[in-house]
């Protein structure tokens, strides 16, 4: 079975609960930041939203008065945002269809904005020719937001150690792909991704999510997770801060 094919069958069979599954108050914290963020720095206009899912960013941009069109992998996916939106108000002003992100079915320059929320760039296996298919859409200078699961994020690090997990850093340090779950990801370094990205001429600025807090805990937060958070808050665009995020928050402009 190829990585691609494996990485569509994971995602078809998470739809089912992939709402419910990621909704714990430190997901929800990392929501409410790219929630600010995204329409601080997009440009008012047509974005694309890739590896839509069930499309809760697509939904709160349109909420936001834009235009998007959201391309996922997952038929499944698309089947449950197309329910969503069903009898919005707002339905002729948002699309979806079935696209790869290495492969995007648009014309050059066609997008004021791009988005791509929760992982979805660590999880393509030609993730060059995909980044370089979303400079290709999008409009001089338009800008774009990713997040992205960071190789070097210290909660997962400091969790090894702890819990004295030689193979896990052994293997960590040797490579930068995994297989967890059965799904195959690429784990990015703020070096590795600028590197990347300013290769194919995007100017670059990168911060921290979930920088002290480990996001896949559905409790309570803790009064010690709300001092990080404000914490985070502060440092998030600050080096060595911006490197140390459980994600990266990734802006780029062409």
């Amino acid at each position: 079975m190829s990585i691609r094919t494996s990485v569509l069958k994971h995602y078809e069979s998470l739809s089912r609960d992939y709402d419910h599954r990621f909704d714990n108050p430190r997901i929800n914290y990392m929501r409410s930041v790219e929630k600010m963020v995204l329409p601080d720095i997009l440009k008012m206009g047509l974005i694309l939203d890739i590896g839509c899912g069930t499309g809760e960013q697509s939904v709160f941009l349109v909420e936001k008065g834009y235009r998007v069109l959201g391309v996922d992998i997952s038929k499944e996916m698309l089947k449950i945002v197309k329910e969503r939106i069903k009898d919005a108000n707002f339905k002729d002003r948002i699309s979806f269809i079935m696209a790869s992100a290495e492969f995007l079915p648009f014309r050059d320059k066609s997008f004021e904005g791009i988005i791509s929320i929760f992982g979805v760039f660590n999880h393509i296996p030609r993730v060059d020719k995909a980044f370089q298919e979303t400079s290709r859409v999008l409009k001089t200078g338009g800008r774009a937001i990713f997040t992205v699961v960071n190789r070097w994020n210290l909660t997962w690090w400091v969790n090894a150690f702890i819990r004295c997990k030689g193979s896990w850093i052994i293997s960590s340090l040797r490579s930068k792909e995994y297989v967890v779950n059965g799904l195959w990801t690429y784990y990015f370094s703020r070096g590795d991704l600028i590197k990347r990205l300013e290769g194919i001429g995007f100017k670059v600025r990168i911060g921290s999510l979930l920088l002290l807090i480990y996001p896949f805990n559905s409790k309570k937060l803790l009064l010690h997770e709300k001092m990080f958070i404000r914490f985070e808050d502060a440092v998030r665009w600050y080096y060595p801060f911006n490197a140390l995020g459980y994600y990266h928050l990734v802006i780029v402009e062409k």
